[in-house]
């Protein structure tokens, strides 16, 4: 891993949880580089939080000040909205039907704790199958279980896993926040196998994607903010692959969630 992308997940913890990182030294362009990939990920929010929490480290003071007011003054805003980004539950109908089966036995009619991280889980696993990591869900998925008191009740959330199958999704993210966001193997209860080296291909896939992409950025600015448009226009052939690699990890949903995703894509060629 590059120093970029060492710093990028430093800033990334200290914004999320607060706690002073060590940042090493990097040039103009590649710190230039970190604000792009806060953008493109939806994360420069947390990104310039962890530089406030990270202000008295030496290398951290050497950033330009222009970028520095950038950071200020960014605010990130899609162009559109893929139907697949507003996730509520699984393609699979079987698996749905199962999984609203689940949320109905539960006694409480408001959310619960143990019930959200299930869901979250979820979108976690149906954003993996269709591009990949989505740092604000994995984010929310870190800041849940790190809540003091979280009111999580493990065996209940272990026994949903096991009747969705879910058990792998659940070692793949239990593993990226092991790998990437310093927890420990105690902090995930759900976490049965390591999956190191898939968590390590889709950390890669964060950064490549984003290279891949650089063409389908749109900056503006008005008075003091300056927005940020993407536009996704993923190439077929990248999907069909991407979904063909995870796919054996939840193959029950994996088959449904590329039909929806393909027709989807199709109906955008077509407008």
């Amino acid at each position: 891993m590059t120093a970029i992308k060492r710093n990028f997940f430093r800033l990334l913890r200290a914004g999320v949880f607060g706690k002073q990182e060590s940042i090493e030294p990097l040039s103009p362009w590649k710190w230039r580089r970190i604000y792009q990939l806060s953008l493109f990920h939806g994360v420069t929010d947390y990104i310039r939080q962890g530089l406030n929490v990270c202000k008295d480290d030496y290398f951290v003071t050497l950033i330009l000040p222009e970028l520095r007011e950038k950071w200020k003054k960014t605010i990130v805003q899609t162009e559109e909205t893929n139907d697949d980004e507003v996730m509520t539950g699984f393609t699979n109908p079987l698996l749905d039907r199962k999984l609203q089966a689940i949320i109905d036995q539960e006694s409480s009619k408001e959310e619960t704790p143990t019930r959200l991280l299930l869901l979250n889980i979820v979108n976690n696993t149906r954003s993996i199958l269709n591009e990949g990591i989505s740092l604000p869900l994995l984010i929310e998925l870190a800041q849940m279980i790190r809540k003091p008191q979280n009111g999580i009740d493990h065996d209940k959330l272990q026994t949903w896993i096991n009747s969705l199958r879910l058990q792998p999704m659940a070692d793949l993210l239990g593993t990226l926040l092991v790998s990437y966001f310093s927890f420990t193997a105690e902090e995930l209860p759900f976490l049965k196998k390591n999956l190191d080296k898939m968590a390590q291909q889709l950390v890669e896939e964060l950064f490549n994607e984003t290279e891949l992409s650089t063409d389908e950025w749109y900056f503006t600015q008005k008075e003091d903010q300056i927005f940020v448009r993407t536009h996704n226009s993923r190439a077929m052939f990248w999907h069909v692959g991407h979904s063909a690699r995870y796919s054996r990890l939840y193959p029950t949903e994996a088959v449904t969630n590329f039909i929806k995703s393909f027709a989807n894509s199709l109906t955008h060629i077509e407008e």
